[in-house]
C-alpha cells in the first residue's frame, strides 16, 4: 500500500512540474511578448522625437534667417538717414567729430606719461 502511495505521489509531483513547466512557457512567451511590445513603442517615440526636433530645428534656422534680414535692412535704413543728415547738415558732426578726436589725444598722451 505504501508503494502505491509513493507512486501517487510521484504522479502528482510528476503532475505538478509539468503544469509549472507549462506556465514557465506561457509566461516567458507572454513577457517576450511584452517586450517586444515595448521595443516597437519605443522606436516609433524615438522616430516621432527625432522628427519634432527636426521641425524645431528648421523652424529656428527660418526664424534666425528672418532676423538676420531684418537686422541687415535696418541697418540699412539707419545709415541711409545717417548719410542724408550728414549731406543736410554736416557741421554737428565735424564738430563732433573733433571733440572726440580732441578727447582722445588727451587721453592717449595721458596714458603715454
Amino acid at each position: 500500500m505504501e508503494h502505491k502511495s509513493n507512486e501517487n505521489i510521484s504522479a502528482a509531483l510528476k503532475l505538478l512540474e509539468d503544469a509549472a513547466k507549462q506556465k514557465k512557457d506561457e509566461l516567458k512567451t507572454a513577457l517576450s511578448d511584452k517586450y517586444t511590445n515595448l521595443r516597437s513603442l519605443i522606436i516609433e517615440t524615438d522616430s516621432s522625437l527625432m522628427q519634432l526636433l527636426g521641425n524645431a530645428k528648421d523652424h529656428a534656422l527660418e526664424s534666425a534667417d528672418h532676423i538676420k534680414e531684418a537686422g541687415i535692412e535696418k541697418v540699412h535704413e539707419i545709415a541711409h538717414d545717417v548719410d542724408g543728415s550728414v549731406h543736410q547738415n554736416p557741421w554737428p558732426y565735424i564738430a563732433g567729430a573733433a571733440v572726440v578726436g580732441t578727447l582722445l589725444g588727451v587721453l592717449l598722451r595721458r596714458s603715454a606719461k
